[in-house]
């Protein structure tokens, strides 16, 4: 049994290139969703901001 599982695909868009895996899952199904494409972006800047004062660098 896999004790990690890829949540993406493996091709990536300009908008969660730049995430985890786990936050790239959720921005493809709140694109799927039909979320606006700002609030996407919004989400995607949040994220890495986070990371980065987590030191995930």
């Amino acid at each position: 049994m896999p004790l990690k599982q890829k949540l993406t695909d493996e091709d990536r868009d300009e908008i969660t290139k730049d995430v985890d895996d786990l936050d790239a899952n959720y921005i493809q199904q709140m694109k799927e969703a039909g979320i606006d494409e700002d609030l996407l972006e919004q989400f995607r800047d949040l994220s890495i901001a986070l990371g980065k004062e987590r030191g995930q660098d």
